[in-house]
């Protein structure tokens, strides 16, 4: 609308212009990008959540094998059996090499201290917008919540793990198919 008014007339518009108005827009503002930072904490949160549960699959995928193939190698030593018995050595000592190297109980548990933090914040983004922005703060204080809230998403982004690719389509997949929706 003020790029179709001559200058004057747009700053006659201006002028007049509410501070309320004014208020009320910067509100928006705040309300708008807190909202963003909740639905990215939801994604995120989701997504680590699946990269959790990958890792923790994986883990007892590789370790309950694992113990087993140990059991019938120690098994096959005492029985005298000594070309199976080191046969199943070497399987056992290499899934435990690829057991160590991956640490998939790290990588889950990390996850899932990721996944943990996301939805706090989600939480806290959602609180800001329901409840904090409605109450009557002056602008310092409104800027002040939000900031605490944009801080606390940089800050997981810098050391939170990358989520794959996988973890994120799935993610993407449930939320889309309504399996974050709260029902009032």
């Amino acid at each position: 609308m003020l790029r179709t008014l001559p200058l004057r007339k747009a700053l006659d518009y201006l002028s007049n212009y509410s501070e309320y108005e004014m208020e009320n827009g910067r509100l928006e503002e705040y309300i708008k990008e807190a909202k963003r930072i909740e639905e990215d904490s939801l994604y995120s949160s989701k997504s680590h959540y699946n990269a959790s549960a990958f890792w923790h699959k994986l883990y007892f995928w590789i370790g309950i094998p694992n113990s087993i193939l140990a059991a019938i190698a120690s098994a096959s030593a005492f029985e005298g059996s000594t070309t199976l018995a080191g046969s199943l050595a070497v399987i056992v000592a290499s899934i435990a090499a690829a057991s160590t190297f991956l640490n998939p109980e790290s990588r889950s548990s990390i996850h899932k201290n990721s996944a943990g933090e996301y939805h706090a914040l989600r939480n806290r983004a959602r609180i800001f917008v329901n409840i904090t922005s409605k109450r009557n703060l002056d602008e310092e204080d409104l800027h002040r919540h939000f900031d605490e809230l944009a801080s606390q998403r940089e800050n997981l982004n810098a050391i939170s793990p990358q989520i794959p690719e996988s973890a994120f389509h799935k993610a993407r997949k449930g939320i889309e198919s309504g399996e974050a929706t709260h029902k009032d």
